[in-house]
């Protein structure tokens, strides 16, 4: 470059180089029609894909982090979640307190079931409700099963109750009833039947007192087989406010095998006997008195007889 183009170029200010484009020159601007060129976008996704990919993942994630608490603070409130438990459902120290109603799907296994101070517990279901209690046992091929012990089954018109034992306690822990397969016990004061076709005892029933409850009869009655009463010592009928009736249709036995057959009362009456026929005739003031003597035939049975005659019959069928 000579001296006289740098002192025009000088004069000028126009800076020119060896012969190129002038460099003081702003570059023509790019005209943005068509395709996007690099000029007309921003700066930070001109200078690096992999620069622009992070921004956006970081992004993706601040906003999955938002949703995700979002989410579990609407299933906190949802479920009432606390530092005690769930809702209704707190954690104690004994087990877990639950406050209003509890619906069970399949099974519940719990050792103790028990309610508030003051409050009831109830158990409702739709078709049965069935308490069981099991043992875990291991069968031949070393598989676990569980044997049944007792079972409690509330069905719809019955309760079954299945165990080797079946015992009702009452508030202070004493037996009041308790059944098995070797006997039946009632351990009350008092077993009272209102029943109003009593009671039904197919085989025998052992008793230290049969009574009556005040203001009713005592009945007992075998429609198609005999009554029969027995005792070691001694048997005793009691009836302190009326009459005592014994109506069989067939013999009345009285057997004592080794003591005696005692009837203590001021007027024992024997009504319907049969009256003996005699030859000789009786006196006349001691007939009119109406005065018998009772006589005894060998079968055990009783006739009358005049008192001035002999105990004798001459009717033959009198003592058959």
């Amino acid at each position: 470059m000579s001296v006289e183009d740098r002192s025009a170029s000088t004069s000028t200010g126009v800076i020119r180089g060896w012969g190129c484009t002038p460099t003081g020159d702003p570059p023509p601007a790019a005209v943005c029609e068509g395709r996007i060129p690099a000029a007309c976008l921003p700066a930070g996704l001109v200078r690096g894909w992999r620069r622009t990919c992070l921004y956006a993942i970081i992004v993706v994630l601040m906003v999955l982090v938002f949703l995700n608490i979002a989410l579990t603070l609407w299933i906190i409130s949802t479920l009432r979640l606390n530092a005690n438990g769930i809702g209704p459902i707190k954690i104690i120290k004994n087990g877990i307190q639950l406050d209003g109603q509890a619906w069970v799907v399949d099974q519940l296994a719990v050792s103790t079931i028990s309610s508030a101070p003051a409050q009831p517990v109830t158990v409702h279901s739709y078709r049965n409700f069935s308490v069981l209690v099991s043992e875990p046992t291991f069968g031949n091929n070393n598989t676990l099963r569980h044997v049944e012990l007792a079972k409690l089954l509330i069905k719809r018109d019955s309760v079954v109750c299945s165990g080797r034992k079946f015992e009702v306690r009452d508030a202070h822990g004493a037996s009041v009833f308790s059944a098995s397969r070797d006997e039946v016990r009632v351990a009350a004061d008092t077993l009272a039947v209102a029943g109003a076709g009593g009671v039904t005892v197919k085989n025998a029933i052992q008793a230290p007192s049969v009574r009556a409850p005040p203001g009713s009869d005592l009945q007992l009655e075998s429609l198609t087989r005999r009554l029969s009463l027995k005792a070691p010592q001694s048997i005793h009928f009691d009836s302190r406010a009326g009459s005592m009736d014994m109506t069989s249709h067939g013999d009345i036995k009285f057997n004592s095998l080794v003591g005696s057959i005692k009837f203590d009362a001021p007027n024992i009456i024997i009504s319907n006997l049969k009256e003996a026929n005699v030859t000789n005739k009786a006196q006349k003031n001691i007939r009119t008195m109406k005065v018998y003597q009772l006589c005894v035939c060998l079968s055990g049975k009783l006739f009358l007889a005049p008192p001035d005659s002999v105990c004798a019959s001459t009717d033959d069928d009198m003592c058959r």
